[in-house]
């Protein structure tokens, strides 16, 4: 009998410790940048609008938490308006399409890091030619000190990796040294 009853309570600390997972959260994958992002001068200032997002996976609940294509657009958006690079009403001489081609995520762990991959490509809008096109990977870790659930640590993980992702694009694409008029020819 006592075996039994310690059985049921072992079971039900792993139901309860396991969760149900949730999808990525929008406001915890943007990217601010850095403060001088905002007053760099690049061509794509307010020139840069969205083409397409792809190779995100909707998050099964009964599974683990992943990023989802139209979350990902979401935070590119948000990330590309907070440091002046997105154009107003998808107007804009460029434009940006990622692929997330990898989430590289842990099956267990205290501490779970998650390492996404994303395909980058800027191209001017008029003539299709790319005037970037990289593919940025970034690792973030969340402790189990982040989060007691592992559902949560790994959503947690998830959400860093697209943010510093994000954060190394917008890095670049501030800095970025093209000539626009040798980029129209």
């Amino acid at each position: 009998m006592n075996n039994a009853l310690s059985t049921t309570l072992i079971a039900t600390a792993i139901i309860l410790s396991t969760g149900c997972a949730t999808p990525a959260r929008v406001d915890q994958m943007v990217s601010t940048g850095e403060a001088q992002y905002r007053t760099a001068a690049t061509p794509l200032r307010n020139n840069l609008a969205l083409k397409e997002v792809t190779g995100g996976r909707e998050t099964n609940p009964m599974w683990v938490s992943n990023v989802g294509s139209s979350e990902l657009e979401q935070a590119l958006e948000e990330s590309l308006k907070a440091v002046g690079l997105l154009a107003a009403r998808q107007g804009g001489e460029y434009l940006l399409t990622a692929d997330l081609m990898k989430l590289d995520q842990p099956m267990l762990g205290l501490d779970m890091t998650v390492t996404s991959t994303v395909r980058y490509i800027v191209a001017e809008r008029a003539t299709g030619k790319s005037v970037f096109d990289e593919t940025l990977t970034a690792p973030y870790t969340a402790r189990f000190s982040d989060a007691l659930l592992a559902p949560e640590r790994l959503k947690l993980a998830n959400e860093g990796a697209i943010r510093t992702n994000i954060g190394k694009l917008l890095e670049r694409l501030v800095h970025l040294k093209f000539d626009k008029v040798a980029v129209a020819k």
